[in-house]
């Protein structure tokens, strides 16, 4: 009796090992993934992309229009330098955004936000607006790349 009383608490013992086992392997991968470690299996690269975040497409606003910019695996930052991966934030409103490769102009109509910034205040007369937000490098080169541009209209009561 007492030699079956012996094998079933290692049975035990084992069965407890391995579940802890189990369970901290479990936790190991599940932080290994909150941070973004994969195993083996490559993530797909997030394509850089810069977005009004205010107004919205379509939206019904009031003069001074209040802007708000961002942007996902992209660095926003001063005019300057030229980064690879980083630059800064033009408004265009009512005209075209700029082909890429070609230096934005500065005038009534190409906003520069060359100090980073992403909010802005913008004076615009009754009626509808289109604004092209636009991302330059340092040195105020239109980037390349489907998501470095974002247009919506607007119109202003």
């Amino acid at each position: 009796m007492r030699f079956s009383k012996q094998i079933s608490l290692s049975k035990c013992v084992v069965g407890l090992g391995l579940s802890l086992s189990c369970c901290l392997l479990f936790v190991l991968l599940f932080l290994l993934s909150f941070l973004g470690v994969s195993s083996g299996m490559a993530k797909p690269m997030e394509k850089p992309h810069v977005f009004f975040t205010a107004p919205a497409d379509k939206a019904n606003v009031s003069s001074p229009v209040k802007v708000t910019m961002g942007a996902e695996a992209f660095t926003i930052e001063p005019a300057g330098v030229v980064k690879e991966g980083a630059g800064h934030l033009h408004i265009m409103i009512d005209t075209d955004c700029i082909t890429a490769g070609q230096l934005v102009p500065k005038d009534a109509t190409h906003l520069h936000y060359g100090k980073g910034q992403t909010e802005a205040e913008i004076e615009l007369p009754t009626g509808s607006h289109i604004l092209c937000l636009q991302a330059a490098d340092g040195a105020h080169i239109a980037l390349t790349g489907d998501g470095m541009t974002h247009t919506i209209s607007i119109t202003v009561k």
